[in-house]
């Protein structure tokens, strides 16, 4: 049957063992002897064992425990011990500076990995939240995120935002696994003239590729896809094709696609961003600390 026990009866106890006598463990908890003597007689209740061997006691004989009041007493030392612990670590998890890290499907895995192991370093709380593609300037202008794993394409800018540039990707297509093109080792724009391609909700020219150098218009069809994870559902779908990072390719590895290297169109850049208005030390801390830890295989 579960026991109820109350620390500072347990601390009386451990008290009274140490000093070995009512008197100096009453003085050292800051209350009466007659009230350190009932709170040993409560522990004892509680236990229902006796703890204090009270038989034969003399005055400067100092205090004799009963066979169960030597097992007691270990283990109180043990709890109270682990108690201060809880107390501490909870106090210190309380006061660590928190960081909210975004991500997307685009993400690399060992990234956000990495940015919770340099905040545990750090002695900072690392929460990752997943962003969908287009909501990332809202969410981070929000506060709802401190810091974004984001693909950038080339141009970028945003004068609310800092981009803490770590590495980049290249440009894949994307086809259903039966798609004619999918076994094709690269391909060009020029290849994809005729297909048909999922059309994009967040930097639409870019992810549709829709300045070609040959001026070619693209055959987008809809709707727009909102998040990655609709863009690949669309294409294994088999309502077209689309343009991705190598990133989502080994991420989505295995869902019946079909990732083929583009030759001569930009990468998207991986970064860490956060808002300019944002210099809190913890944030530019982590930040620097992923900086200087990542090796990305692309640089």
């Amino acid at each position: 049957m579960p026991v109820d026990l109350d620390l500072r009866l347990l601390r009386a106890f451990v008290v009274l063992v140490a000093e070995q006598g009512f008197t100096a463990a009453a003085a050292v908890t800051g209350v009466s002897q007659p009230a350190l003597s009932q709170a040993i007689r409560r522990l004892e209740d509680v236990l229902g064992v006796e703890l204090v061997d009270r038989r034969g006691r003399t005055p400067g004989s100092g205090v004799r425990l009963t066979p169960a009041g030597h097992a007691f007493h270990a283990d109180a030392v043990a709890v109270l011990a682990a108690a201060e612990r809880a107390v501490a670590r909870a106090r210190r998890v309380a006061a660590r500076p928190r960081v909210v890290v975004g991500f997307g499907t685009s993400a690399p895995r060992a990234l956000t990995g990495l940015a919770v192991r340099e905040g545990e370093a750090a002695d900072v709380e690392v929460v990752l939240e997943h962003v969908p593609w287009g909501s990332e300037h809202q969410r981070l202008a929000a506060g709802e995120v401190d810091v974004l794993v984001a693909q950038l394409s080339p141009g970028f800018a945003e004068a609310d935002w800092v981009a803490t540039v770590l590495g980049t990707r290249d440009l894949v297509a994307v086809f259903r696994a039966d798609h004619p093109l999918a076994g094709r080792t690269a391909l060009a724009l020029a290849d994809l003239d005729d297909e048909p391609i999922v059309d994009a909700a967040s930097d639409r020219d870019f992810w549709i590729a829709a300045a070609r150098p040959d001026g070619w218009a693209p055959v987008v069809v809809g709707p727009p896809a909102r998040t990655v994870e609709e863009m690949l559902a669309q294409v294994a779908a088999g309502r077209g094709m689309a343009f991705t990072s190598t990133t989502v390719a080994e991420n989505a590895g295995g869902t019946g696609l079909a990732f083929v290297p583009m030759v001569g169109l930009p990468a998207v850049t991986v970064a860490m961003v956060r808002r300019r208005d944002d210099d809190r030390a913890h944030v530019l801390d982590l930040v620097e600390r992923v900086r200087r830890s990542w090796a990305d295989p692309a640089v």
